[in-house]
């Protein structure tokens, strides 16, 4: 052999180990699955405290991971919660704000002008982007509606290898790409197997991967297997239900049931795979239920910023990574999980892109038992129904300061405050405002520090409002 052949031996040889190395590195990094409900509250899951209610398979995921009591959305709604979490962002650095614009061609009403709604935009850098980038393949399957209803921001544009949205349960011209739906299945269920077969072909490859499914579960319509609705309705026939809408009840049981089915098909192929011990689960939902007995005895609904429609559940699962069984009191809320995720798996935070959340996997590993001192912020500039008698918007513009036990209500169009204890009174049915006007002060500059820091639009007065004339 020449010392030229000899040295060309090497060089491959070399390049292989590299290439080896490199693929086992890849292997050894965590797998994520990450699981979005829909319009599910804190009060939602039997873990947490409705007995009635059968979700044993997320149930669990809480016994073999950490649950979080203290829980947030973003918003009180969905597209702007999605686009949070998406991004790691507040609203004021993405123009995700509300789901739609309401106020269209009655904006004569407002006092203020309402910052512009946008999708999240291509120039935003998603974590499933982060994911891909690190060599990891990436999918998701379910509801997106982070691109406000435009083609050109589908998930397939941020990161995504396959991407899959839907907008519907049963009805398959809603998604996109089209999809043949086999006779009497819904999305959650076909998802779900594209899912499965998804994780299989990354395990045959040996690549790590990453898994966003947002289910369009529970959200209306109304409607899911007719034997869990009949089922459900038998067994809460003699209770008695607050909701103005209580005899949808037993379908949204029913649809809850459904939701914690597909979890559990996903669950057990995980299993089944192998890779439970290097797979890290993540359960959460979009906002706070719109049904008030599912929202856990606290104040309001999907769409409010009281606790009942920011209050979500929340769960981590990780064997051997997260200590089982945990119940964590501390306060989080959907931008958090972006650089949790990144954490997780050892991936660099995207450069030119902040991160406006905490990981929280000190917290979750054990390293630490609470997280550091930060005010949260719910920025929501939406107007909806404009009562003409009243000539007063019921839906004006709100935002929230969380910081300690206390939390600041404002409602913007009106300048009115609301400030809770949450401590002392978590179903906010003290108003502290009159009584504590120096911690008012206090949390109104605090939220206009946030609002600076993020780069909040400036408050401007709107030149064509009419009331008050």
């Amino acid at each position: 052999m020449t010392l030229e052949d000899a040295v060309r031996n090497y060089l491959v040889s070399f390049g292989v180990c590299l290439f080896l190395m490199g693929r086992a590195a890849l292997v050894s990094q965590p797998n994520v699955i990450f699981i979005l409900a829909d319009d599910l509250g804190i009060g939602g899951l039997h873990c947490y405290g409705t007995d009635w209610m059968e979700t044993p398979n997320i149930d669990q995921l809480s016994r073999e991971g950490m649950k979080f009591t203290n829980g947030y959305a973003s918003h009180p709604t969905c597209q702007p919660s999605r686009i949070a979490i998406l991004s790691g962002q507040y609203a004021p650095r993405t123009g995700g704000y509300r789901v739609k614009d309401h106020h269209k061609g009655q904006e004569h009403l407002i006092k203020y002008k309402v910052p512009e709604l946008t999708g999240l935009s291509l120039d935003k850098t998603t974590f499933a982007e982060c994911f891909k980038e690190a060599g990891y393949i990436t999918a998701m399957y379910g509801k997106w509606h982070a691109g406000n209803y435009r083609k050109d921001l589908h998930p397939k544009f941020h990161g995504f290898d396959e991407a899959c949205e839907c907008n519907s349960h049963y009805d398959a011209k809603r998604s996109n790409p089209p999809v043949e739906l086999p006779e009497g299945m819904d999305f959650s269920e076909y998802y779900t197997g594209e899912a499965i077969k998804f994780m299989q072909q990354a395990q045959k490859a040996e690549t790590p991967f990453f898994l966003y499914m947002p289910y369009y579960l529970v959200h209306a319509p109304f409607e899911t297997r007719r034997d869990y609705i009949q089922h459900f309705e038998k067994k809460l026939k003699d209770m008695e239900f607050v909701d103005r809408k209580a005899d949808l009840v037993p379908t949204i049981a029913a649809m809850t049931k459904h939701l914690d089915d597909q979890v559990g098909r996903l669950m057990a192929s995980l299993k089944a795979s192998g890779l439970e011990e290097n797979t890290l689960v993540i359960f959460t939902s979009d906002n706070g239920s719109y049904c008030q007995d599912l929202v856990g005895d606290y104040r309001g609904t999907k769409g409010d910023v009281y606790e009942g429609g920011l209050r979500v559940p929340y769960i981590f699962r990780w064997p051997g990574k997260i200590e089982a069984g945990f119940v964590s009191r501390e306060r989080i809320t959907h931008i958090d999980l972006y650089p949790t995720l990144l954490e997780s798996a050892g991936i660099s935070k995207p450069e030119n892109h902040v991160l406006d959340g905490l990981s929280l996997m000190p917290l979750l590993s054990g390293s630490i038992e609470a997280l550091s001192e930060r005010p949260i912020v719910c920025y929501y500039p939406k107007y909806a129904q404009f009562n003409k008698k009243t000539e007063r918007w019921n839906k004006p513009w709100r935002n929230v300061i969380f910081d300690g036990d206390y939390k600041l209500r404002e409602v913007v169009e009106y300048g009115t405050y609301e400030l809770y204890n949450l401590k002392d009174d978590p179903t906010e049915e003290n108003d502290l405002s009159k009584s504590h006007p120096e911690k008012i002060q206090e949390l109104i500059q605090k939220l206009r520090k946030w609002k600076q820091q993020v780069g909040a639009p400036e408050l401007t007065d709107n030149q064509d409002y009419v009331l008050g004339d």
